[in-house]
């Protein structure tokens, strides 16, 4: 009874994911999607008719020549109306449906569901990212998003020839006995099952045991990438790295293949039953064919539709079968794009007020505490951060300076108080323009693999500026560099495309600091901007930016107390709470935490 109720949620689940399915691909192309199901239809018909036309053809060409049926005779018509039918099939499902409409329609599903798959990741909240399940959802769909969701139509084409066969057929050969096409059916339903069961198995081997399959694929990522490589080289743990690897798989392998050694076993028995079910059938009415009660025309009629139900319902298991297999997978895809927006815009957004820019902005109160965690990082902070002030965080790690950066450009909401901009409560402020005043630069920026221009703007060609582009590269002491690559501004970055140059990654951090002055937002937030820079550069650019950010907003978090030192004011922040606040001067004079720390960094230098 529950195998029964799971297979019928089964069917629903994979009727629901059709619908679905076959929406998307009558939005991608309506005209390919018609031909597609079109001449899946005719790949079905035609050969019936075919058949059909061959019986009249027989039988015609026996009276007319008046030859007596005999064995021999009755077998060559079989086997001319099956090398008919079969090459029916071939130009219609071959050469038109599959080489033309499964092609295009293959081709441009993959380009929907990846365009769907990527503007839905990167429109994800923060959370989803930073959440360890949600990133083990979004790499198995990212792993089979391409392959299999189209599959899953596909089959569903060739369950749609096969049902078309299966019902003009069951009507073809219920005209010979009723009560046939019911056997035939009946004689099909083990395939059903075990099809389905093959495909459950096979879901396993890919889906389970996630704990170990996320481990296998760490340990291959680490293998395969060149800063884990050069590491692992130097002490020497690429081997002991290979073998974890390789006992996970022998592990994943050998839990695996038990159930696909069960169904083996009984894999093959509906063929042999089904084999004999035609056999005897055929044998039971070759009589009356030698007799001349059963024309040779309407016996290789008969043996075609007899044979045409029993390989269509094989195939509508079949197919069902593949599509069970691809629905597990599809889930996948459907479960990201249905992943939930966790930071709600506003209904009414309130327009920050354009006449106090930089915005001002005050923490009111705020605490936080990460999903699925009681500790609370921060704990009642207050602060503001006035229009065109220049603040420091600076404290140990884990003190909670980067859940701030968090709060403010609102990847989270907070758990407790508010943060305001201009006096509105961020929740109230629409995001898009929020941004608008917001640039940044984090410790882990990206290096993008495009030319010098467009990691400086970020492709951006509208109001394009290039003196501005040249004067952001000076500014932060790239230009130098810049200068000196074969191309210049157009040379490719990165060694993914052909031409690429590599940078160091204190250049590539010049690179990412230009693209902050290019894109000079009223409020600026570095986090560790400078951490791969010398320290004479380092001078230089925060020199640049104190005459760039005179009437604009720095929010600077870093390490190194001689960035952090000209600072309007500096907040410590220790534990998620404000211990202490003020210039470099009066919290040295203070002789407290930060007086502690920056004398300990000092003792470095001398």
């Amino acid at each position: 009874m529950k195998g029964i109720k799971s297979g019928i949620a089964s069917f629903k689940e994979i009727l629901f994911n059709l619908k679905r399915m076959l929406a998307l691909s009558w939005q991608t192309d309506k005209f390919l999607t018609v031909g597609y199901y079109g001449s899946s239809g005719l790949a079905a018909i035609f050969p019936i008719i075919a058949s059909y036309i061959f019986k009249l053809f027989i039988d015609n060409t026996i009276a007319n020549l008046g030859i007596k049926p005999t064995v021999p005779l009755i077998l060559v018509a079989i086997l001319a109306a099956r090398y008919i039918s079969s090459w029916i099939w071939d130009v219609i499902s071959w050469v038109f449906k599959e080489t033309y409409f499964d092609y295009l329609v293959r081709y441009k599903l993959q380009n929907k569901f990846n365009n769907l798959f990527c503007n839905k990741i990167s429109h994800l909240d923060i959370q989803h990212l930073e959440n360890s399940e949600t990133q083990d959802l979004i790499n198995k769909a990212k792993d089979t998003m391409t392959w299999r969701p189209p599959d899953f139509l596909r089959a569903f084409s060739y369950l749609f020839t096969n049902l078309v066969a299966l019902v003009s057929s069951f009507l073809l050969l219920g005209q010979y006995n009723w009560y046939l096409p019911f056997i035939i059916l009946l004689f099909g339903l083990p395939r059903l099952y075990l099809r389905a069961k093959m495909g459950s198995i096979q879901w396993s081997v890919w889906g389970s045991s996630t704990p170990e399959s996320r481990k296998m694929w760490y340990l291959q990522s680490l293998l395969t990438q060149k800063n884990a490589i050069i590491e692992s080289k130097i002490f020497q743990s690429t081997d002991s790295l290979i073998k974890k690897s390789i006992d996970i798989q022998t592990d994943l392998y050998e839990k695996n293949k038990k159930p696909v050694q069960s169904f083996i076993k009984v894999g093959s028995i509906p063929q042999f039953f089904e084999m004999f079910v035609v056999f005897g059938f055929a044998l039971a009415r070759l009589p009356l064919v030698l007799n001349g009660q059963m024309s040779v025309g309407d016996f290789s009629f008969f043996i075609d539709m007899l044979d045409r139900v029993l390989n269509s319902v094989a195939g509508t298991v079949g197919n069902l079968g593949w599509m069970y297999e691809n629905n597990l997978y599809v889930n996948h895809f459907f479960e990201v794009m249905n992943l939930p927006k966790i930071v709600q815009e506003p209904a009414n957004p309130i327009a920050i007020d354009p006449s106090v820019n930089p915005p001002e902005i005050e923490f009111k109160n705020v605490s936080f505490a990460y999903p699925n965690s009681k500790k609370r990082v921060l704990k009642n902070l207050n602060f503001k951060i006035k229009s065109g002030e220049n603040v420091a965080l600076v404290g140990k790690n884990g003190a909670g300076k980067t859940t701030i950066v968090k709060l403010l450009c609102r990847f989270y909401d907070v758990t407790g108080g508010e943060i305001l901009i201009n006096g509105i409560n961020i929740k109230d402020v629409d995001l898009k323009d929020w941004y608008r005043y917001l640039g940044t630069l984090f410790q882990e920026f990206i290096k993008y693999d495009f030319t010098v221009k467009e990691n400086i703007t970020l492709g951006k060609t509208e109001n394009f500026d290039q003196e501005k582009m040249i004067f952001a590269a000076k500014q932060s002491g790239a230009d130098k560099f810049i200068n000196e690559l074969p191309k210049k501004y157009d040379q490719i970055l990165g060694k993914q495309f052909e031409g690429g140059k590599e940078l160091s990654i204190g250049q590539w951090q010049k690179i990412a600091i230009a693209r902050a002055f290019y894109e000079g937002a009223p409020i600026l937030i570095l986090d560790e901007p400078t951490s791969a820079i010398d320290a004479e550069t380092e001078y230089s650019i925060f020199k640049n930016l104190d005459r760039e950010y005179k009437n604009k907003s720095l929010l600077l978090i870093s390490h190194r107390f001689s960035t952090v030192r000209n600072a309007d004011r500096i907040l410590v922040i220790d534990n998620g709470e404000i211990i202490e606040e003020g210039t470099h001067e009066k919290l040295i004079a203070k002789k407290g935490e930060y007086s502690t720390m920056f004398n300990k960094q000092a003792i470095g230098y001398k």
